[in-house]
């Protein structure tokens, strides 16, 4: 079993390939996303959210949201 790395998948060009050339060179790749705000319609995940599950699932790798919104809207808004 290869060396296990955590990637901050934002569903973006930039973290999507990295999560590649990662596996591509034997990493066990592990997709985080962290939601920072509520939606008003839907369940309330952002589009981020939604692409990011949509690369993991292509790429074959686990994915974990981890809900920051609380953090998110104290610290930073």
């Amino acid at each position: 079993m290869g060396k296990k790395v955590i990637v901050g998948l934002s569903g973006g060009v930039d973290s999507s390939v990295a999560a590649y050339v990662l596996m591509k060179q034997g990493y066990e790749v592990i997709g985080v996303t962290m939601h920072v705000w509520n939606q008003e319609d839907g369940d309330g995940y952002s589009q981020a959210v939604y692409d990011a599950k949509k690369v993991a699932e292509h790429l074959g790798i686990p994915h974990y949201v981890i809900d920051f919104t609380k953090e998110f809207e104290e610290k930073v808004v």
